[in-house]
């Protein structure tokens, strides 16, 4: 027992001390540490003290033990408080796989509404071929009753006529009148129409336009809600590319291809690919100034041209092809929509009506021109550009430099709003001319006021958001990234912009 309790403690149980269970020393069997070397980071015990840690800073490791004690109840209390709600609300994020099941409900909801349509009309032409077929019937059994008894007329004719031949009455011969004209024609001519079904077309893009696409959505917060990234307070310039638009040439349009491919054009009669170094990786020669430019769900770059030409063309990499002739219209600005379509806003080559098409391949499948009083939507007299982008939420956005306003529909092309600057305009603020336009990951627009050459950022509403004071009349656009690009059309500089963090 002596040996089993050496340099031991022994007291009644309901004495004994509260206290930690020092470790027990590597170096010296059954010895406790009572000490901590601060030098070596280590418990140490007396003998230890008295050797191998001999001159180190030796500490009572109680006190190093009520040091970490704190700093784990602090540990504890952070993780309790602040760390694990974080992680309780990401597990919150499997249940939004339940927004799955809601699109897909809407989508069977969409589907039945459509069928219900489809219905409603085949009922309707079903409905109105019983009905003439009821009023043929009905006519046919008249002219067949009709027909039998003149046929019936006609089998008694013929027995008197027999009749008096064999009589051979003299009386009866010489007062004979013919009945041959009246018969002579047959029936009279009745003419019984049937009615044809015209079958239409059926083009499956029609269909998936008023069906309706999916959107793949981004940014999911921990609460399952698409979450906004947040406007620095300070836009940062990230690079800057030199095109080679310089010196004599300017610099009008910018648009971000992919893998740092960036389309340009401006006054030279040229569109080039060039990379984030400026470099050129292709040059396509055209016939006039390009006005606009846009790329396909294939990738094709899609571009019109200055003055009265009214076709809008396409680039596949090699050849240029005409994608549309307009007639009347001069294209004034090009953009896609997310399903593929191609929207285009025009002006008529009298320039008395200005409107945005949109394309189905080349099937025009919605007219944006006048508000529902019948008011033109878009300004007239001029051929000057009118550049247009489709918003995350499916509006339509075109900035008319001319009406000084961005007129903003709706996915059917009914008005939502028109901004018109902000109603608290900076110092020396010049009047709104909008020219430039493009939306962002948070569908806030993102334009260019030529007047005063910066950004005007405004939420999906039209509210103001804030100012991007950078150069930008030569051109914008956004990169995958979510930063923006920003043309200055008399350096012929591309600036990057991050403005999200």
């Amino acid at each position: 027992m002596a040996d089993k309790t050496k340099r031991h403690e022994i007291v009644e149980f309901m004495n004994r001390k509260e206290g930690p269970v020092l470790p027990e020393c590597n170096s010296h069997d059954m010895a406790l540490c009572e000490t901590f070397c601060n030098d070596c980071h280590e418990p140490t015990c007396v003998l230890c003290v008295t050797t191998t840690h001999k001159k180190h800073d030796i500490t009572d490791i109680k006190n190093i033990i009520e040091n970490f004690k704190r700093r784990i109840t602090a540990d504890v209390e952070e993780m309790k408080t602040s760390i694990l709600p974080k992680y309780k609300q990401y597990a919150g994020i499997g249940n939004s796989s339940k927004e799955f099941d809601k699109i897909i409900n809407a989508i069977q909801e969409q589907e039945d509404n459509i069928c219900k349509v489809v219905r409603k009309i085949g009922s309707q032409l079903k409905d109105e071929v019983a009905t003439q077929k009821r009023e043929f019937e009905k006519k046919n059994n008249e002219i067949q009753l009709t027909v039998a008894k003149e046929g019936e007329e006609l089998d008694s004719i013929i027995k008197t006529n027999k009749g008096i031949l064999k009589s051979n009455d003299a009386k009866c011969i010489l007062t004979y009148q013919s009945k041959n004209e009246e018969f002579i024609g047959g029936p009279k001519q009745v003419q019984l129409s049937y009615p044809m079904f015209l079958s239409g077309t059926i083009r499956e893009n029609q269909l998936q336009k008023m069906f309706g696409s999916l959107q793949r959505s981004s940014n999911i917060a921990p609460d399952g809600k698409h979450g906004m990234q947040k406007l620095m307070s300070n836009p940062v310039v990230v690079s800057t590319i030199q095109t080679p638009y310089e010196k004599s040439s300017k610099l009008w349009r910018v648009l971000f291809e992919e893998a740092g491919k960036i389309w340009i054009c401006g006054s030279n009669n040229k569109i080039y690919q060039i990379d984030q170094s400026g470099s050129i990786l292709k040059t396509v020669s055209v016939s006039c100034y390009v006005l606009a430019l846009s790329l396909s769900v294939d990738k094709e770059l899609i571009f019109s041209v200055d003055g009265s030409d009214t076709k809008v063309y396409r680039y596949d990499g090699n050849v240029v092809r005409i994608v549309v002739d307009l007639g009347q219209w001069c294209p004034r600005g090009l953009c896609h929509s997310a399903n593929g379509d191609l929207l285009v806003s025009m002006r008529s080559v009298d320039k008395t009506q200005s409107r945005v098409v949109q394309y189905s391949g080349t099937t025009e499948t919605m007219i944006i021109q006048n508000d529902r009083q019948g008011k033109p939507l878009f300004s007239v007299g001029i051929h000057y550009v009118l550049l247009l982008t489709e918003n995350g939420n499916g509006d339509i956005c075109v900035a008319d430099y001319i009406g000084k306003a961005v007129v903003v529909v709706n996915a059917s092309g009914e008005l939502r709003f028109k901004y018109q600057g902000n109603i608290s305009p900076k110092p020396n603020y010049k009047s709104f001319q909008p020219v430039q336009i493009a939306t962002d990951v948070n569908q806030q627009i993102l334009i260019n006021d030529n007047a005063c050459d910066l950004v005007h950022i405004i939420n999906k509403n039209g509210n103001f958001v804030r100012y991007i004071e950078y150069k930008c009349n030569g051109g914008l656009s956004i990169d995958p990234e979510h930063n923006l690009l920003a043309g200055n059309q008399k350096s012929g500089e591309i600036r990057i912009i991050r403005y999200l963090q």
